[in-house]
C-alpha cells in the first residue's frame, strides 16, 4: 500500500494544473489567491504527518478548497487525542470503504482529491530495499481518490484523510511495484468521484496503461 508521496511543487502550479487537467478552480477566502495563501504546501508525506487536499465546495463560487490535513484518517467517533488512534487508516480499500465504520460515513459525505508529484512503491529484499517513484508519464500532476473526516477530540479540531486503494491488475503501471495502488483521477473520474450522488463504479479502476511511469523502472531483485 502507499506510505510516502511527494508534493514539491506550490499553491499557483497546483492551481494551475487542477483548471487545465481537471477543468477545476481553486477556491480562496475573499481577498485571497493561491499567491497569499498561507495554507502550507508540505512537500514529503508520509503516514501521521500533514499533507494538502483539495475538497469541494459550493458556496459562494464552487471549486476545490486546497486545506492542510493529517494523513490517517481519525474517524468522527474518536474522541480521544489525535495519536491515541493507533489504527493504520492512512490507505482505504475500495472494495470496503463503503461499509467499515472507520470510512464509510466519509465515502458518503466527505470526498477529496489529493494532489500529488509522485507516490513511492518499494521492492527487494529487507534491509536493501528500492524506492520507486512513480509520477504521470506526460509531467503533469497526480490526482489521487480519497476521503476526509473532521476529527474534534481531545486535542482541538483537525482534518483528517486518507487514500482509496484498489487492487492492481495485471497490465497495470503498478503491477510489477505493489499489488495495490492509488485511484489515479483524470476530468471524468474526478467529476464523479465528488459527486455524492454517482456510482463510483466507474472510477474504481486503474488508468490506462502508459499513464503512469516508474523511476527506477523495474523492480528490484528479491
Amino acid at each position: 500500500m502507499c506510505n510516502a508521496y511527494n508534493l514539491k511543487t506550490n499553491l499557483a502550479e497546483i492551481g494551475l494544473a487542477t483548471h487545465n487537467q481537471l477543468g477545476f478552480d481553486l477556491v480562496f477566502p475573499p481577498g485571497i489567491d493561491a499567491a497569499s495563501s498561507n495554507t502550507p504546501v508540505p512537500q514529503a508525506v508520509y503516514p501521521r504527518r500533514d499533507g494538502l487536499i483539495l475538497r469541494p465546495i459550493a458556496a459562494p463560487h464552487p471549486g476545490l478548497e486546497p486545506a492542510l490535513a493529517h494523513w490517517n484518517l481519525t474517524p468522527y467517533f474518536h474522541t480521544g487525542p489525535l495519536n491515541a488512534w493507533k489504527a493504520s487508516t492512512n490507505n482505504c480499500r475500495s472494495e470496503t470503504m463503503a461499509t467499515s465504520p472507520a470510512f464509510r460515513d466519509a465515502f458518503r459525505r466527505r470526498r477529496a482529491i489529493i494532489p500529488a508529484t509522485s507516490f513511492t512503491e518499494w521492492t527487494g529484499p529487507a534491509g536493501r530495499k528500492t524506492a520507486h517513484a512513480i509520477s504521470r508519464a506526460d509531467g503533469g500532476l497526480l490526482f489521487l481518490a480519497g476521503i476526509w473526516e473532521n476529527y474534534v477530540g481531545a486535542d482541538g479540531p483537525k482534518i483528517t484523510y486518507t487514500m482509496v486503494m484498489i487492487a492492481a491488475e495485471p497490465g497495470d503501471d503498478v503491477a510489477p511495484f505493489h499489488n495495490r495502488q492509488p485511484i489515479v483521477l483524470d476530468a471524468d473520474k474526478a467529476r464523479l468521484w465528488l459527486d455524492l450522488s454517482a456510482d463510483t463504479a466507474p472510477v474504481l479502476g486503474a488508468a490506462t496503461p502508459g499513464t503512469l511511469l516508474a523511476d527506477p523502472p523495474q523492480p528490484a531483485a528479491a
